[in-house]
């Protein structure tokens, strides 16, 4: 009796052994099914150049602060514009002494929209530059990168049609002769500030 129950035993752990086997369909979802989101979004992070990041990392307060300059773009207001620019501690738009909505006025009479470029220019990827004590998001990717970083030698045909759109001929001229990013160029502080609008003449 005993050594039959020891052989019913046997029999039924190799019917298992065998079950389980033909219920193994790991080989058929690792070959078959979609690839998960996570090893999705890894590899398209490791396709992106270095340095530039998307909407979806934005820090809470930067995120609200581009939302409202696209909100106020969407009105087609200089004057608008100005008003937020103006409550900001410290913003700048350029260079001189010229008040934010007279120089921005300026820039739009000689046929260079800012509302225009702010809104090409919050479309594209962004850079982070880290000062220890504060972060700056700064828009786009491209205006974060030192001068010798834009040759065009090490630049991507992507990256080559982006700068072509964003500054023009005149502009990758300027590049190649050395110069930093010379476009219109949008940075927020990591606690919401806006910090400036600026374009190189």
């Amino acid at each position: 009796m005993m050594q039959t129950s020891v052989w019913i035993r046997v029999f039924l752990s190799a019917g298992l052994i065998v079950l389980l086997g033909a219920c193994d369909l790991s080989d058929e979802i690792d070959n078959n099914s979609p690839r998960s989101e996570v090893v999705a979004r890894v590899e398209k992070a490791s396709e992106e150049p270095p340095g530039e990041h998307t909407a979806d990392e934005l820090p809470e307060a930067v995120a609200k602060t581009r939302d409202e300059i696209l909100a106020i773009i969407e009105t087609g207001s200089i004057r608008s514009l100005a008003r937020m620019a103006d409550a900001q501690q410290g913003f700048r738009s350029n260079y001189g002494n010229l008040n934010h909505y007279d120089h921005w006025y300026i820039m739009k009479r000689a046929g260079l929209d800012p509302l225009e470029k702010t809104a090409e220019i919050l479309k594209q990827p962004f850079g982070i530059k880290d000062f220890g004590a504060e972060k700056y998001y700064i828009w786009p990717a491209l205006a974060v990168r030192a001068p010798e970083d834009l040759d065009f030698s090490r630049l991507s045909f992507s990256e080559r049609a982006t700068l072509s759109e964003l500054v023009g001929e005149d502009g990758i001229e300027r590049m190649k002769a050395g110069e930093a990013y010379p476009g219109f160029r949008l940075a927020i502080r990591e606690d919401g500030r806006w910090v400036y609008l600026l374009h190189d003449n």
